[in-house]
This record gives structure tokens, C-alpha cells and sequence, in this order.
């Protein structure tokens, strides 16, 4: 047990280091940062919008809110991932909010309730395209959405999803086989 302690402090101090050096805006530090992470980020981003230009936009979007934002971050205890993935779900969620805003407008100049569609474009769930599975991740909870698209979109572990949203593994693991017995439910 004390080697896993040794190693997991080894881990949090080399990420330490890693964000002081990202604050001092070296670009090996941001190198490190973006190799690490993109592709994860990228899935993630993915699977919310379900086009892989925008995907590529937004994921991009993130790496820059992140150079803006380092200054203020705070380890609280997780990973950077997770800040990261904190980044990338306000980003997505300002892409769809900005889209049902247009989308919103449009309807409104050529005479059509406004209300209209709102559930298809506020639910970024709703956006992946191609999947039977869209209208039963629908009736998920944000949290059971999350965690189905952290675990099978993103490909991260029970430990690191629990890292990245911020609760107790255990608590990943039941969110997970709610959402699973949902989607049985509703598939079946």
C-alpha cells in the first residue's frame, strides 16, 4: 500500500510541476498538456456534438480557454483532466445554447414558434447523430449522460471517470448501472 501511495504522490507532484511550468507559459509544458489529453478531450467533445469539424473546433477551443485560464487554476484534489473536461463541457454547452439561439432567431424571423425543437437542441446528448441509443441517452440524467459518455465515448476507467466528475467511485459505479438498466429498460 505504501509503494501505491509513493507512486500516486510521484504522479501529483510531476502534474504540479507540470501546471508551474504551464503558468510560466512554456511550450513543452502546453506540448505535454495537449499530447496527453487531446485525444481524450476530442472523444469527449465528439460524442456532445456528434460532428467531427465542429469537434475539432471546440476541441481547440478548450487548449485555448485553458492557455487564458491556467493562471486560475486550483488543484482541488483531481487531476488536471479534470479541469480540462470541465472546459470542454462549458465549451460544448456554449455551442449548443449559441446554436439554439440562432437556430431560436431563425425560426422567429420566418414566423415559426420559437419553441420548436428545444429539447433536440438543448440536449447536447441528443446531438450524436447515427446512434439507436440517441433517444434512450435522452431519458439518462445529466450525471448517468456523463458518465455513459466519459466511460464508452471517452474509453476512461471507473477510477478516472470518478476523477474527472468529482465523486466517489462507488458513486460512478452506481450512476453507470442506473444508466445501463435505463437504457435495457427503454431499449428493450
Amino acid at each position: 500500500m505504501d509503494e501505491a501511495r509513493a507512486a500516486n504522490q510521484r504522479e501529483v507532484d510531476l502534474e504540479e510541476g507540470l501546471v508551474r511550468r504551464a503558468r510560466a507559459r512554456s511550450p513543452e509544458a502546453w506540448t505535454q498538456i495537449y499530447e496527453t489529453n487531446h485525444a481524450k478531450l476530442f472523444r469527449y467533445v465528439l460524442a456532445r456534438v456528434g460532428d467531427q469539424h465542429i469537434a475539432e473546433d471546440l476541441t481547440a477551443t478548450v487548449f485555448v480557454e485553458a492557455l487564458k485560464g491556467i493562471d486560475s487554476y486550483v488543484n482541488r484534489g483531481r487531476p488536471l483532466l479534470a479541469w480540462l473536461y470541465t472546459i470542454a463541457r462549458n465549451v460544448v454547452n456554449y455551442h449548443h445554447r449559441s446554436l439554439f439561439k440562432r437556430k431560436a432567431s431563425d425560426r422567429a424571423w420566418e414566423g415559426e414558434p420559437s419553441s420548436a425543437g428545444v429539447n433536440q437542441l438543448s440536449d447536447p446528448a441528443l446531438a450524436v447523430e447515427g446512434w439507436d441509443l440517441r433517444e434512450a441517452i435522452s431519458h439518462l440524467s445529466s450525471e448517468q449522460r456523463e458518465v455513459i459518455i466519459l466511460r464508452y465515448f471517452v474509453g476512461l476507467t471507473t477510477p478516472e471517470v470518478a476523477g474527472v466528475v468529482g465523486k466517489h467511485e462507488r458513486a460512478v459505479y452506481s450512476l453507470h448501472t442506473r444508466a445501463i438498466k435505463a437504457l435495457r429498460r427503454h431499449l428493450g
